[in-house]
């Protein structure tokens, strides 16, 4: 079973670093849920100045949309996301210390995660939703990882905020 959620969790194709413009990957991942979920505003407060990050741009995607769709959701297809971006400094990741690091947060005014799941939201098919099937949040948790970032959640009710801290430069 174990061997069997591996395989489930990890990406189907191997790492394909190159330089992405994460404003690019925020605006794709916005599409995304208008489409799907046409009475949920997304707003944008991105810092335009930010370079580029070295990573996959499926995987980054696919992470950042998983926690959009799950705000989305929670939010039962109205409310409101706002993507967020920020430059921070002097940044420790995954037990390496970075000059330049991006903050990126994805913010709902959902009624919150329940506590009893906060703890454990990042463990597979662990799902506060009928019928979910609990791999998003730990896809997208592995998708940062596998980038040297981490992946943190606040949450009340009116406020869920997920912070994703990926590397700029070495």
């Amino acid at each position: 079973l174990q061997d069997l959620m591996q395989r489930l969790l990890s990406s189907h194709r191997a790492m394909q670093p190159a330089q992405v413009n994460v404003h690019e990957l925020l605006e794709r991942v916005r599409r995304l849920i208008h489409a799907e979920y046409a009475g949920v505003r997304v707003r944008r407060d991105y810092d335009t100045s930010l370079p580029d990050v070295t990573g996959d741009r499926e995987q980054l995607i696919q992470a950042i949309l998983n926690i959009a769709r799950n705000a989305a959701q929670a939010m039962n297809g109205s409310g409101t996301i706002t993507l967020r971006t920020r430059a921070i400094r002097q940044v420790t990741l995954a037990k390496k210390r970075y000059r330049l690091a991006l903050e990126l947060q994805v913010i709902d005014d959902g009624p919150g995660i329940p506590p009893d799941i906060l703890e454990r939201m990042f463990y597979p098919l662990v799902s506060g939703r009928e019928g979910g099937s609990g791999l998003g949040l730990t896809i997208a948790q592995n998708f940062v990882l596998h980038h040297h970032g981490t992946i943190e959640c606040e949450s009340r009710p009116g406020r869920t905020v997920f912070v994703v801290r990926l590397p700029l430069q070495a």
